[in-house]
């Protein structure tokens, strides 16, 4: 099978055994653009974000056993909070490689603020340019925010699992497995490639040389989680339903 996997850290131990397993061909790409690939049919699997498995149910498949979830805390999806300009921003320019992000965010300014922002994917460097100048409030993901660099003098940062949790109660999922209707496959099949990755997470952890081993470590095993809970699938629940109030779907 044509398997696409997201490229990023948070993913690995889902797509680990994939990787490594020679049978099937593994196709790497932001979850936007394998969303797109499965659609087409270039893909058969796919690791994309949660909400276009809501948007897209009528022709997809999507599998609850494992996922990209948090709890209190994901580190690699932040929401970088002008302290000096006016809030709640009229605008969030964001990283384009998750639809789930820039909707849960849009979601969070509106639990706070009652108003919805305008999100524009932009290019990260350019995020980033504007970070280290202090101009805008904006949204990274992925290993860009695990990399971020900013001025707690100019940005409130704010992890969007942990913010997410303070409102609800609830966990988040952030990307799920999904197939092209009509082809079904069994849950095994992503099980056994996450208890592959969990078995040889320390594999994992040495292959990532941009950070050190004891951060990595603890956002590979206490940070994130893969396996799905029913506190996940509530707030995964939940997350549609206020995004279908306010139009995001």
């Amino acid at each position: 099978m044509k398997i696409g996997i997201v490229k990023h850290l948070n993913a690995r131990p889902l797509t680990w055994g994939f990787e490594k397993n020679k049978e099937h061909e593994i196709i790497p790409e932001n979850p936007a653009v394998l969303k797109d690939y499965l659609l087409n049919g270039t893909i058969d699997l796919g690791l994309i974000s949660s909400i276009e498995c809501l948007r897209n149910a009528d022709v997809l498949n999507t599998y609850y056993a494992t996922g990209v979830c948090a709890k209190e805390k994901v580190r690699s999806i932040l929401f970088f909070k002008n302290k000096k300009e006016a809030f709640p921003p009229r605008l969030i320019l964001t990283d384009n490689g998750s639809k789930t992000s820039m909707s849960l965010v849009r979601v969070l300014v509106h639990e706070e603020s009652g108003f919805v922002p305008e999100v524009e994917p932009t290019d990260s460097k350019l995020i980033q340019e504007r970070i280290a100048n202090g101009i805008g409030s904006h949204m990274l993901f992925g290993d860009n925010a695990l990399l971020a660099q900013w001025n707690p003098d100019h940005y409130e940062v704010k992890d969007l699992a942990q913010w997410w949790n303070e409102i609800t109660g609830l966990g988040f999922i952030f990307a799920l497995w999904a197939s092209k209707k009509p082809l079904q496959v069994n849950d095994s099949i992503f099980i056994q490639s996450l208890e592959y990755g969990i078995s040889h997470i320390e594999e994992i952890i040495t292959h990532e040389s941009r950070m050190s081993e004891s951060v990595v470590r603890e956002y590979l095993t206490n940070e994130l989680h893969y396996k799905v809970t029913e506190e996940d699938y509530k707030g995964f629940l939940l997350f549609g339903e206020k995004c279908r109030k306010l139009n995001l779907l």
